[in-house]
Parts: structure tokens; sequence; C-alpha cells
């Protein structure tokens, strides 16, 4: 007969005493434990009020769910479980097994307002433990998958469009009930139906109060029977369009500026994803420094370039001493309004405009691009391929989503006509236009002499190592590529989890180096 070890299941000392003694000292539990540890107790116990049966000690929470993040656990059902079963969350928790509703209001709820102070307390640790120094960030972007249906689209050109085909149909109606109704004054009192109908400010709080009074009068009304009755059935519809024109009213507001926007998560905006499909989605930006995320901010906009402002101000509001010296970006962040801000925080630009690749390296040689038409400063005009001036003619002002305000100076040719390449240089039945942002050109040449000097080129071979990093191991190592949470807040706090936990598995692995290398030696 073959021989086994002993087993018996019924063991009293089934575990140690200290539990502690079963994870190794090395173990990223430890690094994540020792973190939470020095934070301050009275920015954890903030949220709460001290009221009723006492909560679970933040502390303890925040641990649990820092390791869970770390681990790739991102559902709290999973979490639940996770703390009966596995040792190194038995540890975390002293024992302690909240339900997946606990851990989810702790998560989405009690730590929404104290996440970004855990964050910076984290950044000063790796700042006075020398991992940063809050010199050079480098700033990326990627588009996740909203927690939404990708068929609950709301189009904002549709919304309009509907509106006003509501509007005309209005408009109709109160014109037939106006022609029905020959004696409208008597009936109707003052109000002038087709006064109303032509309106167009027409709402749908204006439109139900029209409608009210329409049936108040026609309960009063001695109007023929059938003429009532065809009176009636406009009316009934003029009800129907006034609830439609509510919802599109409602539509219009959760839109705003955008143009699309779920029904499942109303702040979530269709986007382009990496594999080219239109999915409601985010556009969270990160920054990095050393490897490590020092900043990080949710847009709703698919473009990183009008997303750039706001991520500034999520810095210049944690203080002064995190606003870094030099700011590198790619060719999506190159704007006017994203150089002035860098400009107004006295920051270096190292942001990349759209044109760059092709500027320094000669290959922009269309004769028609205004770049490489001759210039006359002095007289202030430019000179098209087949010697015709384009004189100064106009000042426009354009303003961005953010409010930021760009002059445009329009240059217009003398004249076009018979110039025998006008079809290779402009496709407008009129003369030939060249719009010019004068501050728009400095800034260009700004980040052109800093992106091509020796600390320049520099910055531009490290900024894919450095940032993208964190969006591979994001989608890669973790497998996260949608958000579990919905609504711009909570998707911001969720991004938040992924920073912190990035960062504190980039300690444990730069702690795990450096004792290796110890131990070597």
């Amino acid at each position: 007969m073959k021989k086994f070890r002993s087993y018996t299941q019924n063991q009293i000392p089934l575990f140690p005493l200290d539990i502690s003694q079963l994870i190794n000292d090395g173990h990223l539990v430890r690094v994540i434990n020792s973190f939470v540890d020095q934070l301050s107790l009275s920015v954890l116990s903030r949220p709460f009020q001290y009221e009723g049966n006492p909560p679970y000690h933040p502390a303890m929470m925040m641990k649990v769910l820092l390791y869970s993040y770390s681990t790739k656990l991102f559902s709290s059902r999973k979490i639940e479980k996770a703390l009966k079963q596995d040792i190194t969350y038995m540890w975390l928790s002293g024992m302690q097994t909240p339900d997946h509703n606990t851990i989810n209001r702790f998560r989405s709820y009690y730590f929404k307002d104290i996440l970004d102070d855990v964050f910076t307390d984290l950044l000063d640790f790796l700042y006075e433990n020398k991992y940063i120094r809050f010199e050079t960030y480098f700033v990326d972007g990627t588009k996740l998958e909203a927690d939404a249906y990708k068929y609950s689209h709301v189009w904002k050109k549709n919304t309009l469009r509907y509106k006003e085909n509501l509007k005309e149909k209005v408009t109709g109606l109160l014109k037939e009930i106006s022609e029905l109704n020959k004696d409208e004054d008597k009936t109707y009192g003052e109000s002038s139906l087709e006064e109303l109908g032509e309106d167009k400010d027409i709402d749908s709080e204006k439109l139900k109060t029209t409608v009210a009074q329409l049936n108040e009068k026609l309960d009063s009304s001695k109007q023929p029977k059938k003429l009532k009755k065809s009176v009636a059935s406009r009316v009934k519809k003029l009800g129907e369009a006034a609830g439609k024109l509510e919802k599109y009213e409602k539509q219009e507001k959760i839109l705003g500026e955008r143009n699309s926007y779920s029904k499942t998560d109303h702040d979530a905006t269709f986007m382009r994803m990496k594999n080219d499909e239109l999915k409601p989605g985010y556009n969270p930006q990160v920054s990095s420094e050393n490897g490590f995320v020092v900043n990080y901010s949710v847009s709703q906009n698919a473009a990183d370039t009008k997303a750039f402002p706001s991520h500034i101000d999520t810095i210049v509001k944690r203080g002064e001493k995190y606003i870094p010296d030099h700011f590198v970006g790619d060719a999506g962040y190159g704007s006017e309004e994203n150089y002035n801000k860098l400009e107004k925080e006295k920051i270096n630009n190292y942001l990349k405009y759209n044109t760059f690749h092709l500027d320094i390296k000669g290959k922009n040689k269309n004769p028609f691009h205004k770049d490489n038409m001759e210039y006359n400063k002095e007289e202030d005009y430019f000179t098209c391929p087949c010697g015709r001036k384009l004189i100064y003619k106009d000042n426009e002002e354009n303003v961005t989503a953010n409010g930021y305000k760009t002059k445009v100076k329009v240059y217009e040719c003398v004249d076009c006509s018979g110039c025998k390449l006008k079809d290779k240089c402009t496709k407008a039945k009129g003369n030939r236009m060249v719009k010019v942002r004068p501050k728009l050109e400095e800034y260009k040449t700004q980040a052109r002499s800093n992106l091509t000097s020796k600390q320049g080129i520099e910055f531009r071979k490290r900024r894919g190592p450095e940032i993208e990093t964190f969006f591979g191991d994001l989608k890669m190592n973790q497998g996260y590529r949608r958000f579990r949470l919905r609504g711009n807040d909570k998707v911001h706090l969720e991004l938040g989890w992924l920073s912190i936990t990035f960062n504190l598995r980039k300690l444990f692995k730069k702690q795990q180096n450096i004792e290796e290398n110890v131990n070597r030696n």
C-alpha cells in the first residue's frame, strides 16, 4: 500500500496564533498596510458622523480596497468572498467580514471626498523618499468604456432636429385650431394661438399652460359637437407634443456642450475606442514622473486637447508644491489654450503640436500652405506661389468650450481670377483666404525650440515609457478595460483607486529591487 503524509481535517491548531506568520515580510500586502497606518485617522474618519451603529474602521476598509485593486479584484462580491477565504485579506481585515454592500458604500460613498487627500499623502511620501521630485510631468490619455449599454446613445444633432420638427408640428396644430374656431376671441379669451405658434422660444411649460387653457375653454364651449371634437383631438396632440418637447429639453440639458450621451450613464460620451468601435466612455488623463502617477483627471471629451486645462487645474488646486517645472505631451495636447495655460502657471512648454514632426523633418513642403508662403513682416502680407498678395483683411475671435478666447488674423488674396493654380491652392469659389493665429505661432516656435533642445530630445525619448506604462499595465496586466462605476464623479473616484494602487505596486517593486541588490552584494 502506498504511503501518504498524515491528513486530519479536525485539527485544532489549523492556523498559527498569529496569522501574519503565514505572510512573507516582503509581501505587497505589507506595503499597503504600512502606507495606510501612516495616514491621518482624522482624514480617514472625516466622512463619518458617529451616530447609530458604529461603522467598520475606515483604516481597515481602506487597506482592503487598496489591496483588492492591487490584486485585480474589482468586484465587491469577490472582495467579500476573499475576506473569508484569502489569508492576506483575513489578516488585513482582522478577520472581519463586511458584506459586498458595505464594501461598495465605502468605495463609492464614504471615501469619495477623501481619496484625493489619500493620493496627495502618497505623493508626499514618494517625494520625501526621493522617488519623485515634482519637476517633469509626462501626460497622456486613453479612452475607457463606461458601464453603459453601447446602443443607449442620444445624439445632439438628432435631439435638435426632432425638437425643431416638433415645434413646427405644434405651430401647425395651433393654426388648425384657430381656423376651426372662427370666433376665437370669444371662445378662448385674449390669448392668440397663432401668435403663440409663431413664438420661436416656445417651450414645454408654455405649451402645457396653453393646453390647460384650451381644455378649460373646451369644457365650457358651446360649439357644435363635431367641431368641438375636432378641436379636442388637436388639443390632445398638443398635450402629447408637450411631453415630447419636455423630453428633448431634458436631453439638451444633459448634453450641454457634448454631442452625445448614454441613456444608462448620462455622464458618458460616445467615443471611438482603440478598436475603432463607437461606445460610451470616458477619457481618463494621467500625468507621471519617474513612472509614478502624479496626477489624474477624467474628461467627458474624447479630445486630449480639451481635457488638458482641467487636468492642470487639479494640480494647481492640490498646491504650489506639486506644480512641475516642465510638462511633456504628444501632439494631442498642442493648442494655443494649453500653451497659454502652461504659461500662466509658469510651466515650461514641451507639448508637441500636430505638425511638429513634419516641421523638424522638413516634410511640410506643400507650397500652398501658409507656412510655406513668403511673408512680408513689415507690410504684413503673404505672397502665394503665383506671386499674388494676400493682404490683411480682418480680425476674428474664437472662443473654446472652456471659454478661452483666441485672436485670428484673416488675409485674402487681392484677386485669384485667371490663376492657373487656383484648383490646387483652394476649393473656395472666391479668393484664397488664410487665417493666422499669431499667439499660437509664437507658442509653436517656443515648443519647437524646447523640444529640439538637448533636454527636449531626452524628454521625447522618455515620454513613451514614462506615461504609456500606466495604461499598458492597466489594460493588459490588470485586465481593466471598462469602468465599474457610473457617473463622472464616481469614474474619477475609480481612477483615483487605480492610480493609488498603481503607485503602491510600483513602490513595492522598487523596494524589492533595492533589497535584491543589497542581498546580491
